[in-house]
């Protein structure tokens, strides 16, 4: 009895959801419009793709929210044909994917060519900014971040400039792609890098609207990315900092010790000076006297 009363509340729970889904749904604008704004005059015959992979269209994606995972697939889609091609570099790399979603939509009458409209004028205004709507994701829960968006007047869209300045991607590697019907990524790539200058900026690629899945999976492979192969994300010794980052994360000061002295005082002298500026890691000779010298003189150096 009690299963069965369970039973009824979980359908009558359902319900109202389902409508409120569905209304929703019925109120939000069909993407049917042109998504790349390029140079082709306004007769050019543009198709929207519209078929997405079920991944890519979770409800955290609408919430404006990811979920776990190190790696992040970002994209803007006005007409679906970023969106499609997003899913699947998310599904190939089991990434989070997250749809930046301009808080006013674009109608078809703002994706209008050379009308004066609404993308026309972003386009046009470097100072441009849509703002995005949802919460503000956290970006400390990702190393790799995938950034798809359509070409729009030969530049991607300034909601990916407000999206690229809303975070610090300091030490983030960012990979963009960009849709288009005919026009290349251009300096889209270039000028984005500017908004992110403290980020790993890897070179764009730009996709036909009917890329195949598989494409875009050997295109992801290609990028040597952590997640399908995972020593690429180990870049142990930063010259820059001298230091070397140790499994538990500890970063660790880089000294550089030459001495050609195996047993006498110098060299115990020179360990002891590293071993107190923090050295845990010393790189030693194949030679086997010297492999010796240096591991007795450690000993020595630890036990004063």
């Amino acid at each position: 009895m009690k299963k069965m009363i369970s039973i009824l509340l979980a359908a009558i729970c359902v319900i109202p959801v389902s409508a409120c889904g569905s209304a929703a749904a019925a109120s939000q604008l069909r993407e049917t419009g042109v998504e790349t704004m390029n140079a082709a005059p306004p007769s050019s015959d543009v198709t929207a793709f519209t078929d997405v992979p079920e991944k890519a269209r979770d409800d955290s994606e609408k919430n404006g929210e990811a979920t776990g995972g190190k790696t992040l697939v970002a994209y803007f889609s006005a007409t679906g044909t970023t969106r499609t091609l997003a899913g699947y570099a998310a599904e190939a790399l089991g990434a989070d994917i997250y749809e930046i979603v301009p808080e006013q939509p674009y109608t078809q009458e703002d994706l209008a060519y050379y009308t004066d409209g609404r993308a026309d004028r972003e386009q046009s205004n470097p100072l441009a900014r849509p703002v995005i709507s949802g919460s503000a994701l956290d970006m400390s829960r990702y190393h790799v971040i995938i950034l798809g968006y359509p070409i729009w007047h030969g530049q991607a869209p300034k909601i990916i400039s407000t999206f690229l300045e809303s975070y610090d991607f300091t030490g983030k590697t960012i990979v963009p792609f960009c849709t288009s019907h005919s026009s290349g990524i251009g300096s889209s790539d270039t000028d984005l890098h500017a908004l992110a200058a403290g980020a790993d900026w890897l070179s764009g690629r730009r996709f036909a609207g009917g890329t195949s899945k598989g494409a875009i999976e050997e295109w992801v492979r290609g990028l040597n990315l952590p997640e399908t192969n995972p020593a690429a994300l180990r870049r142990p010794f930063d010259f820059e900092t001298k230091t070397v980052t140790l499994n538990s994360g500890y970063q660790m000061p880089i000294y550089g010790l030459g001495t050609y002295s195996l047993k006498d005082e110098t060299c115990v002298n020179s360990v002891t000076a590293a071993l107190g500026s923090g050295v845990r890691l010393m790189e030693k000779s194949a030679q086997s006297d010297f492999q010796t010298g240096m591991w007795m003189n450690w000993k020595h150096s630890c036990r004063r």
